[in-house]
């Protein structure tokens, strides 16, 4: 394997949340550390998992100077991120879940899209996979509903309906720092990992001033992860939780809240819907 060198500003800080997570994190860790952008940090923040899963992050640790592993306190997803977005040094953030893994190319071309069009987020297409006995079958998925939201810059402000005509995916996006630090931007920190992408996607496209859609799939979105919360029934009433929790943010946004409410409410019953 071959190394490189931590960079002090590194261009993308890679924010890796894992617990119990020994069977898939290998082909996650190799996706991030053969990045063609070579400037990244990468941040593993586990929960003191108990299959293997930090034996593995400390032997590719060993080889890639890169990595920084961060022990969580607790066993949240959000309160996990939340712990990548104090420690990012990077100039943008992405997060790349464990039982995921991403094309080599991503961080270079959703760099340069981010810079080209000086854009605080940048989300993009991303592709679900299934493992069939000895077949690994794909699926791509559209971030956006409307076709007409691709390839341009636009923001909650000109365009609400963003809100409830894309996908509340956190993955295969970069976030300007700068932006989270701003608005102090942060996901819920309830236990486990259920649903905490939703109140964390809905600040960052309701604050974001420019958000750019890209029409390529660069993430590979495990859909066959029996321990992931949309195939646990039993998780289902943590969706509440998120709700509530953006029912506080807008309760601090009273100027967010009078813009964006009708469209909260669709997005509500889209998301109630759906579960």
């Amino acid at each position: 394997m071959q190394t490189y060198k931590c960079l002090v500003k590194p261009k993308i800080s890679v924010i890796i949340p894992s617990y119990n997570s020994a069977k898939y994190i290998k082909e996650c860790l190799d996706s991030v550390i053969f990045q063609s952008l070579k400037e990244i940090e990468i941040l593993c923040i586990d929960a003191y998992s108990i299959d293997g899963t930090i034996d593995i992050l400390k032997s590719y640790k060993k080889q890639d100077s890169r990595i920084k592993i961060i022990f969580s306190k607790k066993k949240s997803l959000g309160y996990q991120i939340n712990l990548g977005l104090k420690e990012a040094k990077g100039e943008y953030c992405t997060i790349v879940e464990s039982d995921d893994y991403v094309k080599i190319d991503m961080c270079e071309k959703l760099y340069r899209l981010a810079c080209n069009q000086d854009c605080q987020v940048v989300k993009s297409d991303f592709i679900g996979f299934e493992d069939k006995e000895k077949e690994r079958i794909f699926k791509n998925l559209s971030i956006c509903y409307d076709q007409a939201l691709y390839n341009k810059k636009t923001n909650s402000y000109l365009n609400p309906s963003i809100i409830i005509n894309s996908w509340n995916m956190n993955q295969s996006s970069l976030y300007k720092m700068d932006f989270i630090k701003k608005y102090n931007i942060r996901a819920n920190e309830t236990k486990g990992a259920s649903y905490q992408d939703i109140g964390l996607w809905f600040q960052i496209l309701s604050l974001a001033s420019s958000i750019y859609f890209c029409q390529e799939g660069f993430y590979f979105y495990r859909q066959d992860n029996e321990n992931a919360s949309v195939k646990s029934k039993d998780k289902i009433y943590c969706v509440c939780d998120e709700f509530e929790f953006l029912d506080k943010f807008f309760d601090k946004n009273l100027e967010l809240k009078s813009r964006l409410q009708d469209v909260f409410y669709c997005f509500k019953f889209k998301i109630y819907s759906w579960n």
